[in-house]
């Protein structure tokens, strides 16, 4: 399996050859990004939580932002005087379903790789929009989803892999575009922390790459699932477990991360009923619903606040809103946490 990075960029893809060919693409980049930065519950005498709500974009996640960036990319560097451009890539979901989407607006050929404990949900949803479903064994996750999209690709060369998990267009996109964006909201302040889940990394590089730009003293963690944490030695597993976030098994570490960010990077690991529980918890507090993912980053940005004094800011996102179906597991977790504590 191939793990090297790839397509550097200086600036997130140009999106002037998307447009021409593809012009209903304009009505969905009007909408694209742009995301508000809102305080969020905080410990007392603690540093401020300010959460990018991302699942306000389009198709209700961060990876909106990712999917359209790589299919610029792939636009850009097709020759569609040779033959179709069909689009390819592994997903845990939420980049599955942007994607697929996209693919179905312009007419263009998606496959994704997603493991087989995706939602019937998801599924449908991804064949509702015309995309090629491969599922991988939830047991290898997420190496199985990654090699197996990389042999699909060697197997079938009329098959671009766009490759989220080593493709540079993935940070830059975070980098210039949603890191820029929390720097104008931020209003001439800076981020004394930033917070953000494991997934591929491309969030938690690209952001920190722009916050650094105020503050070179940036103190920034990552979230990972207890059940299959960043760097773990163990084999990958189907353990249920925060999604858009994970190790990838064997010691094997996310590019991005291992080769962009500093050393010795701590990661705060919340069990998927610490991240369920935190969603139900949320959702009581402000009415917002919020991901297990966000969930995840709230309480390792709390974690983090409270080794901070008044008057710093920490900067999370909120990936998606999640589903209903978890927030109610997560409430029956929630009441019997309070039981206990009472």
């Amino acid at each position: 399996m191939n793990f090297e990075l790839f397509n550097p960029q200086t600036a997130a893809p140009d999106t002037e050859k998307a447009f021409t060919l593809f012009p209903q693409l304009k009505k969905f980049y009007a909408k694209l990004g742009k995301t508000p930065l809102i305080p969020v519950p905080s410990p007392k005498g603690g540093a401020t939580i300010l959460a990018k709500y991302e699942f306000q974009n389009p198709f209700g996640s961060v990876k909106d932002r990712t999917a359209f960036g790589l299919f610029c990319d792939a636009i850009n560097q097709h020759d569609f005087k040779q033959g179709e451009l069909k689009l390819l890539d592994s997903s845990g979901g939420n980049m599955a379903k942007a994607l697929a989407k996209l693919g179905n607006m312009c007419g263009i050929a998606v496959q994704v790789v997603i493991p087989d404990s995706s939602s019937e949900q998801l599924i449908d949803t991804l064949k509702s929009d015309n995309a090629q479903v491969t599922l991988v064994d939830r047991n290898q996750f997420l190496l199985g989803v990654i090699a197996r999209s990389q042999q699909i690709a060697r197997d079938d060369t009329r098959w671009t892999l766009l490759s989220q998990h080593l493709n540079l267009v993935n940070t830059a996109v975070h980098q210039y575009q949603t890191g820029e964006e929390i720097r104008y909201q931020l209003n001439g302040t800076q981020a004394d922390g930033w917070v953000s889940a494991v997934g591929t990394g491309g969030t938690l590089s690209g952001v920190y790459a722009a916050l650094l730009r105020d503050n070179k003293h940036l103190v920034v963690w990552g979230s990972t699932p207890a059940e299959l944490p960043y760097g773990t030695l163990d084999a990958p597993n189907g353990n249920a477990k925060f999604a858009g976030a994970g190790g990838l098994g064997f010691g094997f570490r996310q590019p991005f991360i291992d080769r962009l960010m500093p050393q010795n990077l701590p990661f705060n690991p919340v069990t998927y009923a610490e991240a369920l529980s935190a969603m139900f918890e949320f959702w009581q507090m402000t009415g917002v619903k919020i991901g297990a993912s966000s969930a995840a980053n709230w309480k390792t940005a709390w974690k983090m606040a409270e080794t901070m004094e008044p008057g710093k800011q920490i900067v999370t996102l909120f990936a998606d809103a999640g589903s209903d179906a978890e927030r109610e597991k997560g409430q029956i977790w929630f009441k019997q946490t309070e039981s206990i504590e009472a």
